[in-house]
C-alpha cells in the first residue's frame, strides 16, 4: 500500500488496562451532559444559559501559582496570559476551551491552562471568545485572530502553538482558514508553528458524514449526533455565515503547520476524521489523527480521569518536543 504523505494515523495511549475507566462512563451519564444537547435550539440554549449562570464566566486569577496579565481584545474581550515565571518565555501556546459554543469556561480551565504551561515550559494564553447565545462564529474566530494577533507582539509565529479541545480544537482550524482568508485579501499574517485539535467538531454537510456520526451515536457518552446539525443553526445566529466556518472539516488549510489530531474511537466527532483527513490531503497540508481505542470525547485533555493521563502527557509531550527540538 502507498504511503500517504500527508495523513499519518497512530494509536493514542488508551485506558484499555485501566479498569476504573468503565465507572466514568457510569458517571458521565449520571451527569446528564449528553441530555442536555438534546431538543429544540431554545430548549439547549436555555439549559446552556442556566449552567453558564452558575459559575462560567471571566475572572482574573488571585493566586501565585503563576504570574498573569489581562489582555483586552478588540476593546471588550479578555484572554489571560499565564507566565509560570514573572518573565515572559519566548514560546507559548494559544488554548482554547470547548463547550459547544455555547457553555462558557469554568473555574478549572485556568488550573489546566496553568498545568500546560508548567509541562510545556511556555506561557499560555486563555481567550474568553464570545458565545454564540448572542454572537456567531465568525465573531469568535475575529476574536481569536485578534488574541494571536496581540501574541505576534511578543513571539515569533513559530514560536506559538494551538491547543483546542471539542469546540476549541475546531475553532483553532477555523482560524487557520481565517489566516488564508486573509491572505487571499491582501493581508498575510503568518501561520503558528504547529496545531493540536482535541476532537474538534463540524457540521455535517452530507449523508455520508451523518451516517458516519449515526454509527457512532451509541457508544458516545456526551455528545449526541443530532446536536452537530442544531449546532449549525446556533452557530450561525441568523447571520450569513460562509460554510467552510460552521462545516470546519471542510475549511481551507492551505500552509497550515504540522497538525496533530485527537480522537476517540467511542466519541460521535470521530465521525468528521475522514473529512479533516480529505481536506487536509486536499490541501497539501501534513497531520496525524492520534486515536485512542474506546475513549470517549476529549478524553487527551482529561488527566484527572483513571486512564486518560497518558494521552494528555504525550500531548504536553509534543509541544515540549516541537519546542525543544527545533519546530519539527
Amino acid at each position: 500500500m502507498k504511503q500517504d504523505p500527508f495523513v499519518t494515523v497512530v494509536k493514542a495511549p488508551d485506558a484499555s488496562q485501566e479498569p476504573r475507566y468503565r465507572l466514568v462512563e457510569l458517571a458521565v451519564k449520571a451527569a446528564g451532559l449528553r441530555k442536555s444537547l438534546i431538543g429544540t435550539k431554545e430548549e439547549v440554549l436555555a439549559k446552556a444559559a442556566r449552567v453558564n449562570a452558575k459559575n462560567r464566566h471571566f475572572f482574573m486569577p488571585t493566586d501565585s501559582r503563576a504570574h498573569y496579565t489581562d489582555h483586552l481584545i478588540g476593546g471588550q474581550y479578555h484572554c489571560v496570559e499565564i507566565d509560570t515565571d514573572i518573565r515572559r518565555k519566548d514560546k507559548a501556546v494559544l488554548f482554547v476551551f470547548g463547550g459547544g459554543m455555547i457553555l462558557g469556561s469554568d473555574a478549572g480551565d485556568i488550573g489546566l491552562s496553568r498545568r500546560i504551561a508548567k509541562e510545556t515550559g511556555a506561557d499560555v494564553w486563555f481567550p474568553y471568545y464570545p458565545l454564540c447565545h448572542e454572537h456567531d462564529i465568525l465573531e469568535n474566530v475575529q476574536m481569536l485572530f485578534g488574541c494571536y494577533r496581540e501574541m505576534l507582539r511578543f513571539y515569533a509565529p513559530e514560536d506559538i502553538v494551538f491547543l483546542g479541545f471539542s469546540s476549541g480544537g475546531a475553532l483553532i482550524l477555523d482560524l487557520i482558514t481565517y489566516l488564508n482568508e486573509l491572505r487571499d485579501r491582501g493581508e498575510t499574517v503568518p501561520m503558528p508553528g504547529m496545531l493540536i485539535p482535541i476532537s474538534p467538531g463540524s457540521v455535517p454537510v452530507n449523508d455520508r458524514e451523518r451516517d458516519r456520526l449515526r454509527m457512532l451515536d451509541s457508544r458516545d457518552m456526551m455528545i449526541p449526533a443530532s446536536f452537530m446539525d442544531l449546532a449549525e443553526e446556533i452557530m450561525r445566529h441568523g447571520h450569513d455565515i460562509p460554510q467552510k466556518y460552521t462545516a470546519t472539516a471542510h475549511g481551507d488549510f492551505r500552509d497550515a503547520p504540522m497538525t496533530h489530531f485527537y480522537y476517540g474511537s467511542a466519541e460521535t466527532l470521530y465521525g468528521f476524521a475522514p473529512s479533516y483527513a480529505a481536506s487536509f490531503r486536499r490541501a497539501k497540508a501534513r497531520c496525524v489523527f492520534h486515536i485512542g481505542k474506546g475513549m470517549h470525547h476529549c478524553y487527551a485533555m482529561q488527566y484527572f480521569i483513571p486512564g486518560c493521563k497518558p494521552a494528555f502527557d504525550e500531548v504536553m509531550g509534543l509541544i515540549l518536543h516541537y519546542f525543544e527540538r527545533g519546530r519539527s
